[in-house]
């Protein structure tokens, strides 16, 4: 058994520091491109940066609409970042589509009639109701044109919903089995003390485990990368003093492993 210190021997990819603290990260399955949404509960605002991941640069940070709050992130594919509305503030439902050209910022169309429901064919499949009947409509992702409109879901069979190529860890919690492996794993091998949950992904030659454990201040969480010879490559602390845990703590796109540290500052780690 040996003991496991911090250590990075993977090449730094992505390095920015936001204002404010991360929400919300979705990456362009089209393009090396990802949009972060942040907020300010203090100041009611929200803001978008955007990061070309070949360049390891942010092509613009914290833009913001007329409306600061109320909003969240739904897709982005092609360059086009679609958000939804809360136009009812006493209620938590989500409503309307704004499309946002993320080369140039500007709003190409929206749309208070419907609601997204996923990418499909490369358009906006979106639903809405009618005297409560669904109604499904295919949209131009550019213009917000209607191409087809549906009424049965079974309509739908034939679009499918393209993938992410995100890919996202196993999340895993105390009472179940692959946390009793992978934590009886991290004890034998670096007397590491796993509590609550585990995220867990192998990808390629590697061994992707972001843990909880509780330290002299709280309840912390600490990001491991293994080869499959068990040889260290990273293992770094990204979050401490926690309230509770959280889910996808980290994520592998093009190649690189990306995560918060310390709730403001992307990173990625090249593979």
């Amino acid at each position: 058994m040996m003991e496991v210190s911090f250590i990075q021997e993977l090449p730094t990819g992505l390095s920015i520091a936001l204002n404010e603290q991360v929400w919300k990260i979705l990456v362009d399955d089209t393009a090396p491109l990802l949009v972060i949404q942040t907020r300010n509960g203090e100041a009611y605002q929200t803001s978008f940066t955007a990061v070309d991941i070949h360049q390891n640069q942010a092509l613009w940070q914290n833009f913001t609409l007329e409306e600061s709050w109320w909003l969240g992130m739904a897709e982005l594919h092609a360059g086009v970042l679609l958000l939804y509305t809360y136009p009812d503030t006493q209620k938590p439902q989500s409503q309307g589509i704004i499309a946002i050209d993320v080369a140039t910022q500007q709003i190409l169309w929206q749309t208070q009639k419907a609601n997204f429901y996923q990418i499909t064919q490369g358009q906006v499949l979106t639903i809405s109701f009618e005297q409560s009947t669904k109604v499904y409509q295919l949209l131009d992702l550019k213009t917000g044109e209607v191409l087809e409109q549906f009424r049965e879901f079974e309509s739908l069979d034939v679009l499918k919903n393209e993938n992410n190529k995100a890919i996202f860890p196993f999340h895993y919690y105390n009472e179940m089995a692959y946390f009793q492996t992978v934590a009886i794993f991290l004890k034998k091998k670096f007397n590491l003390q796993i509590v609550q949950a585990v995220d867990y992904l192998e990808y390629e030659n590697f061994i992707i485990i972001s843990y909880f454990h509780q330290s002299t201040q709280g309840l912390a969480n600490n990001l491991l990368v293994l080869n499959h010879q068990n040889q260290v490559l990273l293992h770094q602390n990204i979050a401490q003093q926690l309230t509770g845990i959280g889910l996808d703590t980290f994520f592998v796109f093009e190649k690189q492993v990306f995560f918060v540290k310390h709730k403001t500052h992307l990173m990625s780690l090249k593979l």
